[in-house]
């Protein structure tokens, strides 16, 4: 595991993100949120299954799925 001192050598090399682009990003990230925010409840569940679906398989590959962790076979 990489110490604090590990990771600034890491990113110093690295420029940082102008603050153009980070205002364009979190100006993004909330557009995001308020159009998901509004989205009936049963899109918000549609797409929830749908991210697990995708991110499931991903953590299988590196261990097992705890009980709790195993996806419900139902369709919105």
């Amino acid at each position: 595991m990489a110490s604090s001192s590990d990771s600034s050598a890491i990113s110093a090399g690295r420029p940082r993100p102008s603050p153009e682009l980070m205002k364009t990003l979190w100006a993004g990230k909330a557009a995001l949120r308020t159009r998901r925010a509004a989205l009936p409840l049963p899109e918000k569940v549609r797409l929830l299954l749908e991210l697990q679906r995708l991110v499931l398989p991903l953590i299988a590959r590196q261990r097992p799925l705890r009980s709790w962790e195993q996806p419900w076979d139902i369709e919105p």
